[in-house]
This record gives structure tokens, sequence and C-alpha cells, in this order.
């Protein structure tokens, strides 16, 4: 596949990186509404349980692990979708979906033993360097195969430069839009007050924002492909 970026498609990508963000914290906080019966309050990246719900009710471990369980989901449905024999459209997208799950953020968060993984395990075991090894392993499984199928994909020169691209800088941009001023907006006790699903005004603002450009601007992403065209 040729890979291109256009203005469009980068609009529509990064939407879907955010979206695909919040994805994964509602999949923690979804769960934990499950289990607790109530919503736990969150930030942008920091998600939490009712009072008293994580000592009544061991189970809600669970929550620690929907949000890579959905991660990796649709890291792999991304790997289904660039099957030689799918459209270029379908490549186009499961491509992008790979990459939008940031797959090596989730790689380094578990090598660096701060994961949803690694915490996960460890309340279970109580036993960090068990938890790390298994975890890390694990990421490393589920993550190289989309990876390697993603990288065979692309047919540019410098083949290596683009997959280092699309593996690493929408990292940073969510780092610096998510984390750095989002979250630096929520702490300033800007639309900080909570609203629905547990989050602050501003956290729901912003997805159904994220969202809505995302719909509205989602045949973009078949701008990645040349052959889609």
């Amino acid at each position: 596949m040729k890979l291109r970026i256009t203005p469009r498609f980068a609009v529509t990508f990064l939407a879907l990186v955010f979206v695909l963000h919040e994805a994964h914290e509602i999949a923690h906080t979804g769960v934990g509404r499950l289990v607790c019966g109530c919503w736990g309050r969150r930030d942008f990246n920091v998600w939490g349980v009712c009072e008293g719900c994580a000592d009544q009710k061991p189970i809600i471990v669970l929550a620690t692990f929907a949000g890579p369980l959905f991660t990796f989901l649709v890291i792999w449905l991304g790997a289904f979708l660039i099957n030689p024999d799918k459209p270029a459209q379908q490549k186009a997208m499961g491509f992008s979906l790979i990459f939008a799950n940031l797959p090596f953020a989730r790689i380094l968060g578990t090598a660096l033993g701060s994961g949803d993984e690694v915490w996960g395990l460890n309340s279970i075991l109580n036993n960090k360097s068990l938890s790390w090894a298994f975890d890390f392993s694990l990421v490393l499984l589920l993550s190289i195969y989309p990876l390697w199928k993603a990288f065979k994909l692309i047919e540019n020169r410098r083949k290596i430069a683009w997959f280092v691209l699309f593996l690493l800088i929408p990292i940073l941009i969510d780092v610096l839009v998510v984390l750095g001023i989002m979250n630096t907006l929520v702490e300033k006790r800007i639309l900080a007050e909570y609203w629905v699903l547990g989050s602050p005004k501003l956290v729901t603002i912003w997805t159904f924002f994220v969202m809505a450009l995302y719909l509205l601007t989602k045949k973009n992403i078949y701008e990645l492909n040349a052959d889609a065209s």
C-alpha cells in the first residue's frame, strides 16, 4: 500500500486517535460502573471507582483490564482489515486502527512497569516482577503481529521512516493535546464540574467533539491509501 498523508487524512486520523483514547478510558469506567453500580470519577487519563467499591468487590480488577482488552481487540480488527484480499479502503482503515490505538505506548508503558496490564495483574498476584515479566511478554505478543502486518503493507520508499512516523508521532500528539493541554485545563478548574459518566464537563464535551469530527470526516481515512482513490 502506497501511503500518503493529506491534511484531511491527518485531521480525521487524529480525531480517531482521540476517540480511541476516550473509548479506552470509558471501557475502564464502564466496567467499573457495572461492577460497583455507580460511576467513579476520572479526568483525561486517570480513572477511579466509587468509594469503597474496591474493598467490597475485588472483582473490580476487571475494570483495569477492560481498557487494554478493548484496545487490543481494535488493533487486531485493524490487522484483519489489512489482509491481502481486503479492498484498498479497508486496508487504509485497518492500518489507521492499528496505529491510532498507540500500540507502542502500550509496549512502553508495560516495559516501564506502569501500564494497566502490570498494575492489574500485580493487584492479583502481589508480585510485581512476575506481573511485569508476564504482561510485557503478552503485550509484545499481542502487538508484534499487527505491527508486522502493517509494516509489510507499506510500499513507500523509506519504509522504516514511514513506520516509525506512525508508531511515534500519534503518541506525541496525544500526550501534548490530551495530557498536556486538556488535563491542564481540568486541573485549572475549567469546566471541571463532574457531569455524566463520572467525567468533568470538559471531558464529555471533548469526547462528543472528537466523535462528531471523526464521524463527519471518516471517509478521509481512505485518503491514506493512494490506491483507494
